[in-house]
């Protein structure tokens, strides 16, 4: 064994040399207190594991370790907290030194509220990273400011479905977007041919149609959904390109890989909060409001059990949100209500007869058809919908006043991201409002009687988006009865 005093020194004389890239950094020695600070828990639905988000090779010059291009303050904080000497080297092509251009920051323009000093912050740290806003505070502006700040690049728009590279698409073709330059568009069921020199959209799965050597500027939206291994392989395959993720939620995956979101593009380079932009005019104020149900103590063998039982396909839960569409929420306020599957759709819609209509994928025979439905949201036609979460990312339903969530879920990136279908400012309108379950257990039950706790994940579930919901500064308000929850309500609207 070697001594401790020994080891100490032997630590203090290595000295890392790291070279950085703009789609890896390389870097040895390999010291393990690196390898630690590059290994995270993966969550599965079987539990945690290990994940080593680096690569280790024998070279004749020893251990050599490869990882992803944002980490270089990781590696950087953990030598600095272990006494380790490290030198960077700088390889980036994308950055002004190397020749990439200053952002052209007088072309840009149509800003409003603090959109513009978010977006120069970003460009002006002259690096790729993240752009941190929340949903409704403008993000389509910010991408097409950046587009026009390098309006010589060669750029791809990034998006994670369909939809939102259909919206980004003819957000940047229309009046207020890009002039003057070629637009393409690749989907499964578009061309598969890039722009050569001018502007790309594509989906994150639809990147193998692009050239590794086009992009000069990759720009995407919901960057939270590039870091399964698929998609990162994707994305890591553009070599000299300045990566920009814009999103509002930047953590909160359920699989915990919220570090890859970082180590893929790089640190948070500007971002305004909910809070920040509530307080600027930006977006309007959020309320939760609780309605506490008492859940029966019995024994479940899985979690979607549970479920079933206090939420999904209970009955009188079913009558109790029709109640609510009914008697709480005012006939002309549009109001979705996010569902989990067709089984609960099928009781809710029961006890809401011919009020409410539905939304969901599996139903839809072709695009044509999802398109119609969508369309006579956006036109406030439909006051109630029950959705899965088609509706969660990709659609703007300016009219959207009141969200009811009977499809649960913890602390994880949709708890985040279904709320800020609410901010939208309209005239005349005070707040958006949220209408959630705090499952609750007896007061006088005793954990003895059930073998199993599987029946308190929706308590548990609760009280985790009550803690979200706290944490973005949203208002969070508990009723015992759906009368009560109507005083509530009229006094916030």
């Amino acid at each position: 064994m070697v001594p401790s005093r020994q080891l100490f020194l032997i630590m203090h004389s290595t000295k890392i040399t790291i070279r950085q890239y703009d789609d890896r950094i390389v870097f040895s020695p390999v010291p393990n207190c690196i390898k630690e600070a590059l290994t995270i828990w993966e969550k599965d639905l079987n539990g945690m594991r290990p994940l080593e988000m680096f690569a280790v090779a024998d070279t004749d010059d020893g251990e050599v370790c490869v990882t992803y291009p944002g980490f270089a303050g990781r590696i950087a904080e953990a030598a600095f907290k272990h006494g380790v000497q490290f030198d960077i080297v700088d390889k980036r092509k994308a950055c002004i030194p190397a020749g990439f251009p200053a952002p052209a920051l007088d072309k840009m323009y149509g800003f409003r509220f603090s959109q513009e000093a978010l977006i120069t912050e970003a460009l002006k740290k002259d690096c790729s990273g993240l752009v941190g806003a929340p949903t409704r505070f403008g993000k389509t502006s910010l991408i097409i400011n950046t587009l026009r700040a390098y309006p010589s690049l060669p750029a791809v728009v990034v998006a994670p479905g369909v939809d939102l590279v259909d919206q980004l698409y003819d957000d940047l073709r229309g009046a207020r977007g890009i002039k003057g330059r070629e637009i393409k568009k690749i989907t499964g069921t578009t061309s598969k041919v890039p722009s050569t020199d001018g502007i790309t959209v594509c989906t994150i799965d639809c990147l193998e149609h692009v050239d590794e050597s086009l992009p000069r500027l990759l720009l995407v939206d919901e960057p939270h959904a590039l870091v399964t291994d698929h998609r990162l392989g994707l994305l890591n395959k553009f070599t000299k390109a300045r990566r920009l993720g814009f999103g509002a939620t930047l953590k909160g995956r359920f699989d915990n890989r919220d570090a890859l979101i970082t180590g893929a593009f790089g640190p948070v380079l500007a971002n305004r909060t909910y809070q920040e932009a509530v307080a600027e005019g930006a977006i309007c104020q959020l309320n939760v409001i609780f309605l506490r149900v008492e859940l029966t103590p019995q024994y479940f063998y899985s979690r979607n059990k549970a479920y079933d039982s206090a939420l999904f396909l209970n009955a009188t839960m079913a009558k109790t949100v029709a109640d609510i569409c009914r008697n709480v929420i005012p006939k002309d306020l549009q109001t979705l209500i996010f569902i989990a599957n067709k089984a609960q759709a099928e009781l809710y819609l029961d006890a809401m007869g011919d009020e409410a209509e539905l939304a969901m994928a599996m139903l839809f025979k072709n695009k044509k058809e999802r398109e119609a439905l969508v369309a006579k949201v956006k036109e406030n036609d439909i006051k109630r919908c029950l959705c899965t979460n088609i509706f969660v990312q990709g659609v703007t339903f300016s009219d959207l006043a009141v969200l009811v969530n009977c499809n649960a879920g913890a602390k994880y990136t949709n708890t985040i991201q279904k709320p800020g279908r609410l901010a939208e400012i309209r005239p005349g309108k005070k707040c958006g409002v949220v209408i959630d379950f705090m499952f609750v257990p007896p007061e006088d039950y005793d954990k003895k009687d059930v073998k199993s706790d599987t029946w308190l994940m929706p308590s548990k579930d609760s009280a985790a988006r009550k803690k979200v919901y706290k944490d973005m500064g949203y208002g969070i308000y508990e009723v015992d009865s759906v009368e009560e929850m109507k005083e509530v309500f009229d006094s916030m609207i």
